[in-house]
């Protein structure tokens, strides 16, 4: 696939997943298969990706606050390394640093929607909604340019704007990222494993620890383990609303007589 194409279709997916971020979310998911398609190399996408994901496990936008994109930084960070032909650790250069500038486009696109809603609500209270319908599509668009336009301007730039910037960049800085790369999906995992009802299902943990680690089962092959695990856990779940549903009706019966 030409590299022009590429750069076109990465930069029309930004845009439809900058828009899908502030609906359904289901896009994100699919962004690794999505570079895999454009650059051909499904399996260095899924893997950088994923990367960036665990990541971005403990930094989630509560009430409005702007954090690290980091869904922005695995796209453009697999894509520019997949076609770069370099590996994670220039992922890592490339995304994390647009990924922190994409804040500053978020905080520019929330101050952006507060003039969208407060126009919208005079439309609405002088009675002329179809032009509010129609003002209210710049919403939309506002949040697909807040991912697209980073993502254009790395992509179009090329590979040797990517090459100038890890030049600037001394080797400690490279070395401190190739080390913050490495802990930060051990600081996501943790703060997502605290949040978690770990007390009643330290056992499937443990489980799971041993899977991965000892065994050394693929991530398919623990997944189903644990898919098998949250079946059993619906399963008794369910058994136990039945049996307190059942003993309930029971004692109202019995007092009825």
């Amino acid at each position: 696939m030409p590299i022009m194409l590429q750069n076109i279709l990465i930069t029309v997916f930004a845009f439809i997943w900058g828009i899908d971020t502030v609906g359904f979310q289901v896009i994100n998911v699919l962004t690794p298969l999505v570079v895999g398609a454009i650059t051909g190399n499904w399996t260095e996408a899924i893997t950088i990706s994923g990367t960036f994901t665990l990541m971005g496990l403990g930094a989630v936008s509560i009430g409005g606050a702007s954090v690290p994109n980091y869904g922005l930084a695995g796209m453009i960070g697999s894509y520019i390394a997949i076609r770069s032909g370099s590996g994670l650790n220039t992922a890592i250069a490339i995304g994390i640093p647009v990924g922190l500038l994409a804040i500053q486009l978020d905080i520019l696109v929330k101050t952006l929607m507060n003039f969208v809603a407060s126009h919208a609500e005079h439309l609405a209270d002088n009675k002329k909604f179809k032009q509010m319908n129609r003002f209210l599509y710049l919403g939309p668009v506002l949040y697909g340019l807040e991912i697209a336009v980073p993502v254009g301007i790395v992509a179009f730039l090329g590979t040797a704007v990517v090459k100038s910037i890890l030049a600037v960049f001394p080797q400690w800085f490279m070395n401190g990222l190739s080390i913050a790369g490495a802990m930060l999906p051990v600081v996501g995992i943790g703060i997502l494993m605290h949040y978690m009802p770990l007390n009643r299902y330290m056992n499937y943990l443990i489980i799971g620890f041993l899977a991965a680690s000892y065994l050394e089962l693929p991530v398919l092959a623990v997944s189903l383990l644990g898919a098998a695990f949250a079946f059993k856990v619906f399963l008794d779940s369910n058994k136990k609303v039945t049996a307190n549903g059942t003993e309930n009706k029971d004692q109202g019966d019995d007092y009825d007589e």
